[in-house]
């Protein structure tokens, strides 16, 4: 601790340099940590948010194709179904074009029981009251100033019919917080949406069966005229990630390439530091100070730039994700710096610092005090 003014004096003596340097390694910090939270969040969200046990039972030629409701009757009555709903989506704007909130019609009854995470049992009992009335998420509420018993008028895209409710309560869980959920009765009221649903989701009793149950839907209605496509949710959620795989080795190879940049950079930077102290090095050595003692010197000098330089470059990605993450990704992607994504951007910057001031050191002291001494003079 005693050497600590000593290294803290070396990084002021050229304080340009010493601040352009932090500078450029907290840029590549900043993208470092912004490129590599989407793949981050994205892992969250398929852990943290995706069950096991639940199934999603769709059309064979894809989501965009409906599925007659009747077969809800059928898939309730197979073994291991502990609960079972049709999932009908309907999409409206509120006050102006841009502002587009989901229904969601589903069996109030089974609301609680398949996604436990999004309405307490009040409130999914509250929506099985009336079917004029509706949930709405955390989300819509702070963004509107909704409250419990405000009527709201949506209007449909497709279809083209006004919808309204009255909000019965509201919902905390992260994948509902901007959705508004109605009895599925009430949609089905409609005559583009008369008799159908989107999907059904479906829950196993036990992850076990959730593999034979699924099968066993799809072998149920093979062959009919609206054939199923079932897969666990934790499927339909990885196949979806799949399709952003690209996009997510682009970002971090990217990143890779911006860490390994500024990293030349700061190496060539630290090496002409060095390079000037070639004097005052060879006069310490000729006092006393030991090779290893004058490399870790400048190795602490080096490891706490990047340190400082990454901390600053992690503060400024998570004020930026925060504030601009919602608008990028939607507020439902949640996209923000998480902890292991900071600590890792840090590690990286403390790296770059430290490779940095290595080589130079290194070579520095690696010869003879007469020789530096000389080339000095």
């Amino acid at each position: 601790m005693k050497f600590v003014p000593l290294i803290i004096r070396n990084l002021l003596r050229n304080r340009r340099r010493t601040i352009l340097s932090v500078l450029s390694i907290a840029v590549s910090t900043l993208i470092f940590a912004a490129l590599m939270s989407v793949p981050a969040v994205a892992a969250r969200l398929l852990r943290d948010r995706v069950s096991a046990l639940r199934l999603i039972c769709g059309n064979k030629a894809g989501f965009n194709y409906m599925l007659p409701a009747a077969y809800g009757e059928t898939i309730r009555d197979l073994p291991h179904v502990s609960a079972m709903t049709g999932y009908l989506v309907m999409m409206t704007s509120y006050r102006k074009a841009g502002e587009l909130i989901p229904i969601v019609g589903v069996d109030p009854d089974q609301l609680h029981v398949i996604w436990p995470d999004w309405a307490s049992a009040a409130a999914a009992a509250a929506l099985g009251h009336s079917r004029s009335v509706g949930l709405v998420g955390n989300g819509l509420v702070r963004r509107f100033q909704w409250k419990v018993g405000d009527n709201i008028i949506l209007h449909g895209l497709s279809p083209p019919t006004d919808l309204s409710f009255t909000v019965a309560g509201t919902m905390d869980g992260q994948v509902s917080r901007n959705l508004v959920i109605v009895p599925i009765d009430r949609l089905n009221q409609m005559e583009a949406f008369e008799g159908k649903v989107t999907v059904f989701f479906v829950k196993a009793d036990a992850s076990e069966f959730a593999q034979p149950l699924l099968k066993q839907i799809d072998g149920h209605f093979a062959n009919s005229p609206f054939e199923t496509a079932t897969q666990t949710e934790l499927g339909v959620a990885q196949s979806q990630l799949h399709d952003f795989r690209l996009l997510f080795v682009g970002a971090q190879l990217f990143a890779g390439i911006v860490v390994i940049v500024i990293a030349l950079v700061s190496a060539n930077t630290a090496a002409m530091a060095v390079r000037e102290r070639r004097h005052e090095l060879a006069v310490m050595r000729a006092v006393g100070f030991t090779r290893r003692a004058l490399v870790a010197f400048i190795l602490a000098e080096g490891m706490l730039m990047g340190t400082i330089a990454g901390a600053l470059g992690a503060a400024i990605a998570y004020a930026a994700l925060r504030i601009a993450g919602p608008s990028l990704m939607g507020p439902e992607f949640g996209l923000h710096l998480m902890p292991g994504v900071a600590a890792e951007s840090v590690a990286v910057a403390s790296g770059i610092g430290l490779i940095s001031a290595a080589i130079p050191a290194l070579s520095t002291t690696r010869r003879a005090i007469a020789d530096s001494l000389r080339s000095a003079a």
